[in-house]
């Protein structure tokens, strides 16, 4: 357990450095948003070109949106990239002489792409709060959500949904890291080369393609289908659809993290 502990350490540490720089991007461009939406800024500018404010204030924003979801998104990124170079280059061999399983090697690199995921979402959600005290269309946004699980007749947990969102989230990328990781070791069935390149590139469209047919059958074999007769049949079928994706793709995660811990243990070819 020890050894597992301190190559998690190692694994969470390498991939939130590699991700910290675009985190704080993120951050940076949010506390000039929040200055741009202030009243120090509106004051620069007359009333007459008002409509500039307005589209400098919404670009930002825009800006902002955009790089919050990119620093989400690489965090995914980097986490598979530490993988191929940590266990897939010709300098990792020391990596498979350790008195560890080779489960245990990829579990490590998907719990810590989940860690720094984790410390990524709270910061970036501490820095949406922060900018939405500034700009007062994204705090009505955020303030009409509470007012919806107070609705007369509208049976709606505001903290379920939240945890299931998490979840979903979380077991998405996920899936993405584990299909990753497989179809990066499906390039160990071949030498090094144009073919191994080929068949990774292919193997993880291949291994979309099979999932997008798992799901499409789960979620058939659930019953659920979209139901717009009622905001409530609105959140009911929400509610659903995001327990049986998420638990969908924790499955196949788990599968594809056992793929590539096999193929590693027989077929490593670095």
């Amino acid at each position: 357990m020890l050894k597992f502990l301190t190559l998690f350490i190692k694994d969470f540490c390498r991939v939130f450095v590699r991700s910290l720089v675009y985190v704080l991007i993120a951050v940076i461009v949010s506390t000039a948003t929040s200055y741009v939406w202030s009243d120090d800024f509106a004051s620069k500018f007359p009333i007459q070109v008002a409509y500039r404010l307005n589209a400098i204030r919404y670009c930002s924003v825009g800006i902002w949106g955009i790089l919050v979801m990119f620093a989400a998104v690489m965090v995914v990124v980097t986490a598979c990239q530490w993988f191929g170079e940590d266990i897939l280059t010709n300098r990792s061999y020391l990596n498979h002489m350790l008195p560890i399983y080779t489960w245990e090697l990829v579990l490590s690199k998907a719990l810590a792409g989940l860690a720094v995921l984790c410390v990524t979402a709270l910061i970036l959600t501490y820095d949406v709060l922060r900018v939405s005290d500034s700009i007062s269309i994204v705090g009505d946004m955020l303030g009409i959500i509470p007012d919806l699980s107070k609705s007369d007749g509208l049976d709606f947990d505001l903290t379920m949904f939240i945890k299931l969102g998490v979840y979903f989230v979380l077991m998405f990328c996920l899936y993405i890291m584990a299909t990753a990781f497989m179809s990066l070791s499906l390039g160990q069935l071949v030498s090094r080369g144009i073919g191994r390149s080929v068949l990774i590139f292919i193997g993880f469209f291949a291994l979309v393609f099979i999932s997008m047919f798992v799901l499409l059958t789960v979620v058939k074999a659930a019953g659920i289908t979209l139901s717009f007769s009622s905001i409530q049949s609105i959140f009911d079928t929400a509610e659903n659809t995001l327990k049986c994706i998420g638990n969908t793709n924790l499955v196949l995660s788990v599968l594809f993290m056992t793929g590539a811990s096999l193929i590693l243990t027989y077929r490593l070819n670095v």
